[in-house]
């Protein structure tokens, strides 16, 4: 579980005469991550309905992925698979990190880019799974998806410190670079002296393959690909052609050239979240909140 180092004091003197920040609070579908969420749970009570009535082996077999699957002809697997899960707490995990990594992951990408990232790390985990699984076990879950994610978040910011709930009770603060190396050699030493041996039900080589799906998408050469971009958008609403840039009054005793610098830094914050930005424009900010003080002191 993230939580980026705040400065809601900040936010609370420049923001708030943003229509954004006066949005009533309840359930707003309105990123991938939002729908991609409702999916997993909407598909995790359908199966958990079948299970109540009856077997439910025959969804594992015909949409989790399995080596017998696979060599009779069920290749959707590769991709159905992340979309089960075995229980209430595989579950609360995984939507866990989708919540709280893969929403980050979501405001520094564009759509098509984060849907690859998806199809990517479910591919990707379930060719590292199926190499060294041959069994009649299944693999199921989106643990590849939150893995990815993390790898990725973790090598766009490497350098910005975060703060997590260990065990979701101790706060631990550290630099995503370290948070990275840790995962890596835990999933590493998971996946040599536990999965190999057959000794554990977790399945380590697919979060492997998802880490490395991050990375790849990361790395500069993908931007290279050109891919045919798309832009996710609320349901019956349609992009404007012209927006006209709304101007905002913070203070009228702030610099022009500060007031129109910390405007471009309120609606960085609306896009992308507060996490983006750089420690030069949290200082712009500071700047302005001090100027507000002194305005209506």
């Amino acid at each position: 579980m993230f939580a980026y180092n705040s400065c809601d004091h900040i936010l609370k003197l420049v923001l708030y005469d943003r229509q954004y920040m006066r949005k009533p609070l309840g359930v707003n579908l309105k990123s991938l991550t939002d729908y991609l969420i409702l999916f997993i749970i909407l598909v995790f009570v359908i199966q958990s309905v079948i299970r109540f009535f009856e077997n439910d082996l025959w969804v594992l077999k015909f949409f989790g992925l399995s080596p017998d699957g696979l060599s009779s002809g069920l290749i959707w697997t590769f991709l159905t698979y992340s979309f089960l899960h075995e229980g209430p707490l595989h579950l609360l995990f995984n939507i866990i990190g989708i919540h709280f990594i893969s929403r980050n992951v979501e405001h520094s990408l564009d759509s098509t880019t984060y849907v690859v990232l998806y199809l990517l790390s479910s591919f990707l985990g379930a060719l590292f799974w199926i190499s060294f699984n041959f069994g009649g076990s299944f693999l199921i879950g989106s643990s590849a998806f939150v893995m990815a994610s993390l790898a990725h978040f973790c090598l766009q910011r490497p350098n910005q410190p975060i703060t997590f709930l260990l065990f979701f009770i101790l706060p631990v603060t550290l630099k995503p670079k370290y948070l990275l190396l840790g995962v890596l050699g835990l999933e590493l030493y998971g996946f040599l002296f536990s999965e190999l041996n057959n000794s554990s039900g977790i399945a380590h080589s697919a979060h492997l393959g998802g880490m490395i799906a991050g990375a790849i998408v990361y790395a500069p050469f993908f931007n290279k690909l050109n891919l045919p971009k798309f832009t996710f958008a609320k349901p019956g609403h349609r992009k404007k052609k012209s927006i006209q840039k709304n101007s905002y009054s913070i203070n009228v005793g702030l610099n022009k050239n500060l007031e129109e610098e910390v405007d471009k830094i309120l609606d960085k914050i609306n896009e992308n979240g507060f996490g983006s930005l750089t420690d030069e424009e949290k200082k712009l900010l500071e700047k302005a909140k001090s100027l507000f003080n002194e305005k209506n002191n």
